[in-house]
């Protein structure tokens, strides 16, 4: 019978969670799982044993708050002379919250795009996600509407979803404005 090792990139990202959150606790549960906790809140780690990814739960978005979404999605080059190590980190794949975290990234541009274009855009809720895909609730004034958010290696796309009885005239307007949010964050993301 195999013996079940430790994951090494897995080890890597909570050494450097916790690196990088002060007073921070780590605990080891099972094998390949671990547990964060910074005063009150919890971040939980775990190697998918189906695949190469590490999967992070984080409901107070500490990571984000603690700007560790960068460190995080980089993280194969702060390894110096473990070509294993680094190796291990280039083919995992990180998921926080459901989501790769380009996927979050284009998530918080598209956020911000459309606050830029007008500030009746307001952020509701998440209804779903998975890793390159989440939808989310928007409304527009008094108006819901659903955004479906894709990140394709080749292509953003976002697409718009509204109940039969949406306003037709603030439904173009919508429209409109998530076509051009989706030109700016394809021009950002997957220009080279």
């Amino acid at each position: 019978m195999k013996k079940t090792e430790e994951n090494i990139a897995l080890s890597y990202v909570v050494k450097t969670i916790t690196k990088a959150i002060a007073d921070s606790q780590v605990e080891q549960g099972l094998i390949n799982e671990y547990v964060i906790k910074d005063g009150n809140d919890t971040i939980f780690l775990k190697q998918d044993p189906n695949n190469n990814a590490i999967l992070i739960t984080d409901k107070r978005n500490i990571l984000f708050s603690e700007d560790l979404l960068e460190t995080l999605q980089d993280i194969h080059l702060s390894v110096k002379g473990n070509e294993e190590l680094k190796s291990a980190l280039q083919n995992s794949t990180i998921i926080i919250n459901g989501l790769d975290i380009e996927t979050d990234f284009v998530f918080q541009a598209v956020k911000d795009f459309l606050d830029q274009l007008s500030n009746s855009y307001e952020f509701v809720q998440t209804v779903e996600t998975e890793v390159t895909k989440i939808g989310v609730g928007f409304k527009f004034g008094k108006h819901i509407f659903r955004l479906n958010i894709t990140n394709e290696p080749a292509m953003i796309t976002l697409e718009p979803r509204f109940v039969k009885s949406f306003d037709a005239g603030i439904q173009k307007t919508i429209t409109e404005d998530i076509n051009k949010v989706q030109i700016a964050v394809n021009k950002m993301f997957k220009s080279s």
